[in-house]
């Protein structure tokens, strides 16, 4: 098959990828339409008297900010109950209702209660994370999974990009009534892509199966083969009942990949990404920046559609371990970036009089000289999280579990990221009122680098592998190697010194 007809076989795909994942660019107005809207809802946007303007207290906006994340977790029961009935496709399609009915609530919102309802049913986008990329793991050839999965991300990232850039210029009312086109886009786009071919074989349609494998593989593409495997694989799932929590939790071959997807699905949401996106103009605000925070958080918005993009391309090539391990490793880097530079801003104290200030390390003009260091430090983390952090997590929870427990172990791992994110967003301006914003930012750079070691010790590398292989992995009760998915035993021969080798090779000596 020559290059043109390899791009021409996977046009299908890529189209797929960019419909489904309109919703995950939705999720993204979700996410950071706090930004931009919040300091409009706070007393000090008032130039004079406030009457008639709705004005949220500090602990009403901290809700305003979290409640789509309790909306995001009941949307991933729900996108469970749906799935097996509608599939992927139609499930998206149904949940983007809801999601309009809450920017509607938000643009005629008259008390605070209204915007809560708002933020509720718009969390519902949270569902996209999980169903997006599902949803193309089952249209995508193997080669390309990775990248086409991450592609959810960027569209999140642009989704951020677009409601930062446009939350410059418009009011909060007008800003919700653009971001309420998105729900309606899903609708139609959804219209002209077929589900997958998967879904149609467990309903026992393979004329189906078989049309929409080809519009993912191209009309003159022969599938015969490929359909023949989807057909042994569906017989195989039909065979096998789908396992409740209680099973998952009580077997270890079912437990260690999923304690790996939460503990990516806690790193995640404990990098401090929906503080970032949630609070970033506030932050700008607060570290006194001679740079507009509007400005800030749009530079900080292109970086991260950038850094995600680059991701799509790399993740097939370097692999999803090695790049999670940069990931946060330099998100630590860059909390701690933040960490010093808000210590040192509280450190400062302002000079009565000039002749007092002889003798200060810590000076207004060294504050001053530092002021490029909040932005520095946010670039710095928006590259680092949108190449691993952000992506990975998800394709991950897409291709570490078994048939017979990703129904369950994907959807609790996605609920369990927006109970996180909940958290976060919620008590994180509480933990910055008790310990400062040093304080606060370098415990999310502790925990970044408390994640690299875990990272390193415990995730797997599945670029490149099947379903098949990498359950091999869990099933022998073996790690998949960082390269080569060789065993336990193979890393602890290379451990020992050439002399003991041979003897290991004649079992003489049994490796403990």
């Amino acid at each position: 098959m020559n290059k043109y007809e390899v791009s021409t076989s996977r046009s299908g795909q890529f189209l797929a990828t960019f419909f489904a994942t309109i919703g995950s660019f939705g999720l993204g107005t979700v996410l950071s339409w706090p930004a931009p809207t919040l300091p409009q809802l706070s007393a000090q946007s008032c130039s004079g008297s406030c009457e008639g303007l709705l004005i949220l207290s500090v602990e009403q906006q901290s809700w305003v900010a979290a409640l789509l994340n309790f909306g995001a977790f009941t949307a991933g029961p729900l996108a469970g109950l749906l799935m097996p009935r509608y599939g992927k496709k139609r499930t998206m399609a149904i949940l983007s209702l809801p999601i309009f009915i809450g920017w509607l609530c938000l643009i005629f919102a008259s008390n605070v209660e209204m915007l809560y309802v708002g933020r509720f049913l718009t969390g519902f986008s949270g569902a996209f994370s999980m169903l997006a990329p599902g949803y193309i793991a089952e249209i995508c050839e193997v080669e390309i999974r990775g990248s086409l999965a991450s592609f959810m991300q960027v569209m999140t990232m642009m989704g951020l990009l677009f409601t930062y850039t446009i939350g410059t210029f418009l009011d909060w009312r007008s800003l919700s009534a653009v971001c309420s086109v998105v729900p309606i886009l899903v609708i139609i786009s959804m219209y002209f892509i077929p589900r997958s071919p998967m879904f149609f074989l467990s309903k026992g349609l393979k004329e189906e199966a078989i049309s929409s494998l080809k519009f993912f593989r191209g009309r003159n593409v022969d599938v015969t083969q490929e359909i023949i495997k989807m057909e042994a694989s569906t017989k195989d799932s039909k065979t096998i009942v789908n396992l409740g929590i209680m099973a998952i939790l009580s077997n270890k071959t079912y437990l260690n990949p999923l304690s790996i997807s939460l503990m990516l699905m806690l790193l995640q949401q404990f990098s401090g990404i929906k503080v970032i996106s949630s609070y970033i103009v506030q932050i700008f605000q607060n570290a006194g920046s001679k740079f507009d925070a509007n400005i800030c958080s749009i530079v900080v918005g292109v970086i991260q559609v950038t850094g995600t993009s680059i991701s799509v391309l790399v993740v097939d090539k370097f692999g999803r371990r090695r790049l999670l391990i940069l990931s946060e490793m330099f998100i630590s880097i860059a909390f701690c970036m933040l960490g010093t530079f808000f210590y040192i801003q509280e450190s400062h104290s302002p000079c009565p009089a000039l002749d007092t200030c002889q003798d200060q390390f810590v000076t207004a003009e060294t504050v001053d000289n530092l002021a490029w260091l909040p932005l520095a430090s946010i670039v710095t983390f928006a590259v680092a999280y949108s190449m691993g952090m952000g992506p990975l997590p998800w394709v991950l929870n897409a291709e570490l579990f078994s048939k017979e427990a990703k129904d369950h172990s994907s959807s609790l791992c996605a609920s369990f990221n927006w109970l996180c994110s909940f958290m976060v967003v919620k008590f994180s301006p509480s933990l910055e009122n008790l310990i400062g914003a040093s304080g606060s930012y370098l415990s999310f750079a502790a925990l970044a680098a408390c994640g690299t070691f875990l990272i390193v010790i415990s995730v797997p590398e599945t670029k490149g592998k099947t379903e098949e292989e990498i359950q091999q992995g869990f099933n022998k009760g073996k790690s998949l190697d960082t390269e080569a998915g060789l065993s336990k035993d193979y890393d602890k021969e290379e451990l020992c010194t050439d002399l003991i080798k041979p003897l290991i090779k004649e079992k003489q000596i049994e490796i403990k």
